[in-house]
């Protein structure tokens, strides 16, 4: 048997959320290392790695929308995706498959379990234990999830913890941040303006809570009259989320707030270098990439105080109660009146991605996983 790794997302090239983006930065990273690695996905997809399409009814499909809810739609396209799949898998040039994608996981291990690849689920969904049990390998994001499950009794011998991972090459700093922010705001936004950013689907079911942020923001005015931020918002938006959130924003802020939604992600590490403060006021995200990727940039990072998210943030910004009101103001106008300190953190904040999040720091860590998986099986694999 061939030695090859396969990561599947049933969303990949159609949408791109936190389980899409973490399958192919992985996958991208594998196969620039030397691993053999296939990315599956089901739409068309620019990557640098092998990547296989498969067919499916996409989630987001109007045969769908009119007629099924949500987490309904997302298991059918996991199932049509999965078909596909399965009967590929059954090659047997793979031994590895890791999907984030609950059901399809379930459906793949199922159909693979005595005879094929050994599948390994990412928890990118907050499942936990009554989920995770399942699979002999399951991959969690931060050791916070680890230790809770723990603690609460349940067996994790074979939880590993491996973070989400960003690629701090393309995320990075650049020399002129007024450079950065011309070219992306032009005359739009003046250079003394302080930016802060936010990225999140622009959806009111959303958890991402863009109405705090922007009452936050507006509020600033009284605390400092002189430095009336922007507020740059960019993600995931359809027509009429992006006309509720002009409704609630445009009477706090007026021309200082920039609504970017849907944008390609090759614009997205332009956009981090062109703001001065990454700010995000989910109450609980599973990791949030988005916090990695505006450190990478050397963007620092005000957030809810989730024990996942500080322990992703560190040092490389600040977390705060994000119910209560005034606490994001606050830390903003903190940080406003203290240059000096918010470029001391964006230091960090780079320092804190390249060691825990990049490639190099998580390549070994993937190596180690799918090598002990082969050991186990007694299927010693010996390339480097």
């Amino acid at each position: 048997m061939t030695h090859r790794v396969a990561i599947a997302c049933s969303g990949l090239g159609l949408i791109r959320r936190g389980n899409e983006n973490w399958a192919q930065t992985v996958a991208e990273a594998l196969h620039a290392a030397g691993e053999p690695v296939t990315l599956f996905g089901a739409g068309p997809l620019e990557t640098s790695c092998p990547y296989q399409q498969m067919a499916t009814i996409p989630r987001e499909s109007v045969l769908w929308r009119r007629w099924m809810s949500w987490p309904a739609r997302y298991r059918w396209e996991q199932y049509f995706f999965s078909a596909g799949l399965r009967r590929t898998l059954r090659s047997g040039s793979f031994d590895i498959v890791e999907a984030a994608d609950p059901q399809l996981a379930w459906w793949v291990r199922n159909a693979t379990r005595n005879q094929g690849p050994v599948t390994v689920y990412q928890d990118g969904l907050m499942l936990g234990p009554d989920w995770n049990w399942r699979f002999d390998w399951a991959q969690v994001l931060a050791p916070h999830y680890k230790e809770e499950a723990r603690q609460n009794g349940h067996d994790v011998t074979g939880w590993r913890v491996i973070p989400q991972m960003v690629n701090t090459d393309r995320f990075s700093p650049i020399l002129d941040p007024a450079e950065a922010r011309f070219g992306v705001f032009g005359f739009s936004i003046p250079p003394e303006a302080l930016v802060i950013l936010a990225v999140g689907d622009f959806s009111d079911r959303s958890n991402k809570r863009l109405d705090w942020i922007l009452r936050e923001v507006a509020s600033m005015d009284g605390l400092l009259p002189a430095l009336r931020p922007h507020l740059v918002i960019a993600g995931h938006a359809t027509p009429d989320a992006l006309a509720g959130v002009e409704a609630q924003g445009r009477p706090l802020l007026g021309s200082r707030l920039h609504l970017m939604p849907n944008r390609p992600t090759k614009d997205m590490p332009a956009l981090f270098r062109a703001a001065d403060v990454f700010v995000h006021a989910a109450l609980r995200e599973p990791f949030g990439v988005v916090f990695i990727e505006a450190m990478a940039c050397g963007i620092p990072v005000i957030a809810h105080s989730f024990p996942v998210t500080r322990w992703i943030v560190e040092d490389g910004g600040l977390t705060v109660d994000m119910t209560e009101p005034g606490a994001l103001s606050g830390a903003l106008t903190r940080w406003t009146g203290s240059p000096a300190e918010r470029k001391a953190t964006s230091e960090r904040a780079r320092r804190r991605a390249v060691s825990h999040f990049s490639p190099n720091a998580l390549v070994p860590e993937y190596r180690a996983l799918f090598q002990e998986i082969r050991t186990r099986r007694g299927n010693i694999d010996h390339s480097p």
